[in-house]
């Protein structure tokens, strides 16, 4: 399979190390800064043909499939063209930053013979997919996630399309916290209403988007789930996600998980997921897509799966105070 890949910044990066881990070759290799892709190549190994036109490269080398790992306002036009060659795409989140992206792609998607799929890796950490499993047969009745992380000036400096509204969408929401939004949508259920407040609490005049959000996300059957995200600590904290049914709490703290208050353990008496198991996401996503594709299965993770924690962040920046329908 010929694999391509464009967007050679820090996410192109970690999805060429997942390549790499998972044996797979990659031919191509396309960023506006010809030389990342050089840089790039040297650092993993890779004898690929180098391109600075996304176009060309697909015009060129035809790849079976594309990974898209540019900035966010690029992520639409680049699924759209990728599938409209019958070309494979995995691309980086969000796929779209307003309604009309995503409209774009669900049309593309019906047309194209080819597989989409998107990067919401944290569905493949080791805790999380064991919380997925342990509260498929239970009443989740409430959930909550809390992320406290630093994202300081010198951050959205580092690329010209961080902050920015019209190219990365948003801020906290649509670039970090979405991941847990994802989780929680994905265990809860999708909301009908939600009721959110995002604003600008430590970056004003440096950033055009949010650095902190919260959002009330309502059910029809009266459950809820809650999301609060900042950029704008001094210190970049554990990742706190709860779950609450009607007789016991689930809560994953870091890599672990607590029932009732208790971590879980195994019989050595060690904590049930190791350290290890944070973060590899990315690696067992490549594994996963690839593996389907070869098989010919759907990959779970698809326009329609991702559009739901999309068209939620969207449904915020929408709110602003107010009680709206999803």
């Amino acid at each position: 399979m010929k694999i391509a890949v464009v967007g050679i910044g820090a996410i192109g990066n970690v999805h060429l190390a997942a390549l790499k881990q998972n044996g797979i070759s990659v031919a191509a290799l396309c960023d506006v800064d010809i030389t990342r892709c050089f840089s790039a190549s040297e650092k993993f190994g890779i004898k690929a043909e180098v391109y600075s036109e996304f176009d060309e490269m697909l015009e060129k080398e035809k790849p079976d499939s594309v990974h898209i790992c540019t900035p966010h306002y690029l992520h639409a036009g680049m699924i759209c063209a990728a599938l409209g060659r019958n070309i494979n795409v995995l691309c980086e989140k969000p796929i779209a930053i307003n309604y009309s992206q995503l409209s774009d792609i669900e049309k593309a998607v019906k047309k194209s013979s080819a597989t989409l799929g998107v990067c919401l890796q944290t569905r493949y950490n080791e805790a999380f997919m064991y919380a997925k499993d342990y509260l498929a047969n239970k009443k989740v009745i409430a959930g909550s996630s809390q992320l406290i992380w630093c994202r300081d000036a010198a951050y959205y400096a580092s690329a010209e399309w961080r902050g920015k509204k019209s190219l990365a969408g948003g801020g906290v929401m649509i670039n970090q916290a979405i991941h847990y939004l994802d989780f929680l949508q994905n265990v809860c259920g999708m909301p009908e209403t939600v009721k959110a407040f995002t604003y600008n609490s430590f970056l004003e005049n440096v950033i055009e988007v949010e650095d902190t959000a919260y959002g009330l996300f309502t059910l029809k059957n009266g459950s809820n789930f809650i999301i609060n995200a900042t950029n704008a600590s001094r210190y970049s904290f554990q990742i706190n996600t709860k779950f609450a049914t009607e007789s016991e709490t689930l809560e994953i703290s870091g890599d672990n998980i607590l029932l009732g208050g208790e971590y879980l353990k195994k019989k050595d008496g060690l904590p049930l997921f190791a350290k290890e198991e944070w973060g590899v996401g990315h690696y067992k996503l490549v594994a996963d897509f690839y593996g389907r594709l070869k098989k010919g299965e759907k990959f779970p993770i698809d326009f329609y799966e991702a559009e739901k924690c999309n068209r939620l962040v969207l449904k915020m920046y929408e709110s602003q105070g107010k009680e709206i329908p999803v």
